[in-house]
Formats: C-alpha cells, structure tokens, sequence
C-alpha cells in the first residue's frame, strides 16, 4: 500500500510503500531504491545523480505511538519532510 508519495521538483518523486505484513519499498521516480522487511520500521539509504551531482537520501520509516507509520526524509542530510 502506498504511504506517501511525495513530488521534491518536476524531476524527483520519492514514493514510500509499506505492506502489512512489513515490506517497505521506496522508490525513486519510480524505479525501486531500497527494499526491507520490518514490523517497527527501518531506515533506507541510497543515492541518486541530481543535475550532474550526487545527492544522498535516507528514508526512516517508524511506528508512532503504535497508531500510524511515520516517515522522515533527509537529502544531504537535511531535513525534506518529518512526520
């Protein structure tokens, strides 16, 4: 199932998708980046070229207060979207 999907610019959208039974998948305009198996959540890392420059991101997936899926996202190490 499909948690977030979220458009950065015209040429990136990162998609988070999560099923019941754990499997987290991210992908990155639509080509499949990180892939994990976790019932509490994990962190994704990958990097990707942007305008001729190499950009890292981190995807950290989490359980807040046992009621919804949180998702954190970091390119470069500073803060895109907190959850």
């Amino acid at each position: 199932m499909n948690v977030l999907t979220l458009h950065l610019s015209d040429t990136v959208k990162i998609e988070v998708d999560n099923s019941f039974t754990g499997q987290e998948t991210i992908k990155y305009n639509g080509e499949v980046v990180s892939e994990k198996k976790s019932l509490l959540g994990e962190n994704h890392r990958f990097e990707k070229e942007e305008n001729g420059e190499r950009v890292q991101y981190e995807v950290r997936i989490s359980i807040k207060h046992l009621t919804r899926v949180g998702i954190d996202i970091y390119r470069n190490n500073k803060v895109v979207l907190l959850s």
